[in-house]
Formats: C-alpha cells, structure tokens, sequence
C-alpha cells in the first residue's frame, strides 16, 4: 500500500534529524593519534572578559584555568598522544608561567611526547618552552635571551609642566606607589625591592631553563650574560634542539604521532568534546583586577576590577552551598581601596568559620591583594608571586597651577578647617597633613595587626617585614607570609586535605562569580537594564573611576612586568 504524503514527509524528518544527531556525535568524537596543539600569543588572564565593552576594547583573552584543565584531561586521555606548544608573545606573569610549566612537566612524566616551537623567542617565551623536552625554532629567527630587566617610568617632571603638585604621603619606606608621581628617579628603597625583585626572577628563570634543557644552572647564566643569540648559535649552544619551518614541523609531529595523518585538537575545543572532572565541590572564587568599592567590572583606563560587593556576595554565595565542600580563592590583584579591601577580607573569616578557605595566589597578591588573603586558612603562592607591600599610600594632586596656565581661576567659601580636606586647588594645611597621617597610621596598624592574626605572629614581627616591601613568593613563604610554593592545584590539594577529602578522590570547581549570560553582558553595554549599566558615553567622564575620591589606599608600589 502507498505510503501518504504525511507519512512520507515524517520519515524523511526522522531521517534528517538522526542523521544530524549522528553527525554531531561523530564531529565530538576524537580520533586516535591526536596532538593537543596549545598556543600561548596574547592575553592570558584568570577570567574571562566580565562584559561586551571589555571585550570589543581588549580583543580575545586565553582563560588560564582551561589551559591547566586541557593538559590535566590530556594525560590521562589515550587518545591523545602528545602535545604541541606553539608560543609565541607571553602576556602573563611570573606566576602563571611557572604554575603552566609545572602542569607541562607533569605532562611529560605521563608518557607522552611534548614538543614547543617558537617563531621568535624572548625571555619569558623561552623560559615557558624550555619545559618541553624538545624546542624548535624557526630557522630565520633569533633567541633574544638577554636576562630580566626592571623598568619605572616617572611623572613628576611632566606634573612640574603642567603646574600640578603631587600632595601625596605615604607609611613605611618602601611603600613606594606615590614615587612614580613624587620623584624623577629610583630612591633607595625603591631601587633595592626593584633589584630584589629582579635577580630574584633571573635566578629562577636560570633555574628553569637549566632544569629543562639539562644543563648546569651556571652554564646557563652565562648563557643569559652572552645572549642574544641567532638562530644557530641557539642550536649550538644547546637551547634549541633543531631549527625547522612550520611545515617541516607539522610533519614532525605526524611522525610522532604515528598516524597516516596529523590530527591536531586545540585546547578549547579538546574541552568541549573532552568529559569534565567530576567528584566533590570545590568553590573556585576568583578576584582579579584593582580593589574597589562596589560591583566588579571593567574600564578602558584602569582594566578589570574586582568590586568589594560582588566578591563579598561570591564568598557568601560559595559558603551558603552546601555542595561546596571548600573554598579555594584565587587572587590575582596588586590592591586598591583600603575599605573595599577589609570588606572582602572580613566575608574571607565568615567563610572559614563554616568551611575550609585556602587562598591561591597567582602573578600578584599584594598590598591589598595580600589584605584580602590574610585571614584564609593557608595560603598558597608560587615562586615568581609577587606579594607582600603592606603598606598605605594616600593624598591628593594639586592641580591648581595647571589652571592657572590656561588662565581658569576658581574661588570658594568653606566653614569648616577640613572642608578642603580633598580640594583639589590647594596643598594639605599643616593640620590636614597630621589628619591623613593619623587616619593613614590606623589602617597601616589595622594591616599589622590582621596579619599578625592570620599568619599567628606578632605585630612587631610582621612590622618588620612589612614596612610597604615588595617579596616575591618564594621569599614571602620563607618570611610565614604563605604557607606552601605552588599553585592553584596545588591549593586545591592543600583545600583537600582540610576538607578530610582523600587526595585520590577527584573533585570539581564551582565557578563564582556566576558569568554573566550574554543578554546580560548586552544589556549592561547598552545600559538600560540595571542600575549598574555603564555605557560608552561614561568611560569619558572621570568622576566615575571606581577609586574617585576614595581616602586610603593600599595598592603595589610599582607595576612590574617581567620580559
């Protein structure tokens, strides 16, 4: 009997769709023989973009947790044979690049071949790839590995010609933030932390370089001291195992790979077709960026911040689950606001009261990025972390004299001595200085003494090794401001262990803060669909900086960029 028109057009319908449910099975299926192709080029930051402003201003940017995700689910996966590190120009901090080559070498111990290749390589490029056991340059290329260097760049001299005068005071020495604006040089303090710092790094990057290509650190320092190098020079010298063009390389890797063809997955989609982790409840609470009051957010002048309300709601939404088993929090912030500081800090206690807090610190946790971990049950940090600075810097610029050079005056009737206590017109009074100092005294003896607190010493012994002093973390856990070198994984072990889950037991993170969805991301770009809305036109108006007149701050003294 003839099937009817109906029936005919169902059975075609049916077909379509399982053929399309099978075709999407397959598309997710990875083939046997796979390379995981990793490029580390760009950005490569602890979240993502929080909305379409920061996004359309900033371009694309590599999470970092997926990275370290990617590789942990590669080990262990057969159908991935090896790994193809394709670096090009690194954009993270010490930190990150120490915790990614960790994860590389961990990678390596499983069995699995790793290879790196590099168009060019700096510094901090050849530092990552020399994790791999083998390194590949293009044959036209150089190695710049020259060794660290440590920048400042100092404004005074542009204020003196525009008539405005830095009133800006600072506690403890080497709290240095104001010198940037206050001096045209390195002061003593000042130059000594960026000496540290430096060496400190150069040591470590000997160390890792040396580890990896399996020579004597001090072959390898005078390696640094005599580069840069041409491209055969670095074969000759050990630091490049041969010099191949893309091509060549990606037949290299098929060789290894030991298929008729090279299958190669990137990293995000290798995670979209690759099953998660899944097991117990970790909180994974990030704060990145400057500390502010308010909401978090982003601005095309001051970058990411992290508000004080959304990161408290994030640590009280993390306590409040009860499928949250512990609490790692992942800080990633040279500080800011005094007050935003201590609100996060205190939501930090409230959180340890109920369950297990361990503070994971990544490139930078200091000044008010060290405030908000202090009170965590332990805190962990890597090496190349640059923390510590617990110190308060405040004050005001006087931009009376750039107005008077375009020949705009200004009057004012104030009642009250302290009425121009933030007049932007006029120095501090004699008695206006001896109030910020007071005011200022405080919150440095409220810094003292929760870090006496959350690190059981004295005030007198973390007086001592505050002082506004830059360490980096591998100074800072000989010191007791940390307690354990690693990173985030190694916090989570470290939650693990606190939380009595046994370290075989596998575990999932729980994001917080909650992503924004991306009706939410528009709408906010749009602004017309919260009170928090902030569109384009606002970026323009100054007033609306989340540290405008903000009184105290406690942020890092100087930014320091490794390269």
């Amino acid at each position: 009997m003839a099937l009817s028109k109906k029936w005919v057009f169902l059975i075609l319908v049916l077909v379509v769709v399982v053929g399309l449910i099978v075709a999407a099975l397959l598309a997710g299926r990875i083939p046997a023989n796979t390379v995981l192709k990793m490029r580390i080029a760009g950005p490569v930051a602890e979240e993502d973009w929080p909305d379409l402003g920061a996004r359309f201003w900033e371009g694309d940017v590599t999470v970092f947790r997926n990275l370290l995700e990617a590789l942990d689910r590669a080990q262990r996966d057969e159908k991935i044979v090896g790994l193809s590190l394709e670096v090009g120009y690194v954009q993270m901090g010490f930190g990150k690049v120490q915790e990614l080559r960790a994860k590389l070498a961990e990678f390596v111990a499983s069995g699995k071949f790793c290879t790196a290749y590099l168009e060019s390589a700096s510094n901090l490029s050849y530092y990552l790839a020399s994790a791999c056991p083998e390194v590949y340059l293009t044959p036209t290329s150089d190695v710049t590995l020259v060794g660290l260097m440590g920048h400042t760049t100092f404004m005074r001299g542009t204020l003196d010609k525009l008539g405005i005068y830095p009133d800006l005071y600072h506690i403890a020495e080497y709290k240095s933030a104001r010198n940037i604006l206050t001096e045209r040089e390195y002061t003593r303090a000042h130059r000594e932390v960026v000496t540290d710092l430096v060496t400190t790094w150069q040591r470590q990057l000997v160390e890792g370089i040396a580890a990896g290509r399996g020579l004597e650190p001090a072959v390898v320092e005078q390696l640094v001291r005599e580069g840069p190098y041409l491209a055969e020079e670095a074969v000759e010298a050990n630091l490049i195992d041969r010099l191949v063009y893309w091509d060549e390389y990606r037949e290299l890797l098929k060789e290894k790979a030991g298929g008729q063809e090279l299958n190669t997955i990137s990293v995000g989609s290798y995670l979209e077709r690759s099953a998660p982790t899944r097991g117990r409840r970790i909180a994974l609470v990030y704060a990145s960026g400057l500390i502010v009051p308010g909401k978090s957010g982003y601005d095309p002048f001051l970058g990411r911040y992290m508000g004080s309300d959304t990161i408290a709601a994030a640590l009280r939404a993390a306590r409040k689950d009860d499928s949250v088993a512990a609490i790692v929090f992942r800080v990633d912030s040279g500080g800011g606001s005094a007050l935003a500081s201590e609100i996060i800090r205190r939501e930090v206690v409230l959180a340890r009261e109920e369950k297990p807090v361990v503070v994971s610190m990544s490139d930078v946790a200091g000044s008010g990025g060290y405030w908000i971990a202090m009170s965590a049950n332990k805190i962990v940090a890597d090496p190349g972390t640059i923390t510590g600075s617990i110190g308060v810097v405040t004050g005001k610029m006087n931009i009376k004299g750039f107005y008077n050079l375009l020949g705009i005056t200004n009057d004012y009737v104030a009642p009250y001595p302290n009425s121009t206590l933030f007049y932007e017109f006029e120095n501090f009074t004699p008695a206006q200085r001896q109030t910020i100092l007071r005011f200022m005294r405080d919150v440095y003896d409220n810094f003292l003494e929760g870090v006496s607190n959350g690190r059981e010493m004295t005030v007198e012994e973390v007086h001592e090794i505050a002082k506004g002093r830059v360490w980096l973390g591998s100074e800072a856990h000989e010191l007791g401001l940390v307690d354990e070198l690693g990173g985030l994984e190694r916090a989570v072990e470290v939650a693990k262990e606190l939380a009595n889950i046994p370290a075989e037991e596998p575990v999932e993170y729980k994001i917080f803060p909650r992503r924004k969805t991306s009706w939410e991301q528009f709408t906010e770009w749009m602004g017309v669909s919260s009170r928090t809305g902030t569109p384009p036109r606002t970026w323009l108006d100054p007033t609306r900086s989340p540290l405008w007149r903000e009184p105290v701050l406690v942020m890092m003294p100087f930014e320091v960029e490794p390269r």
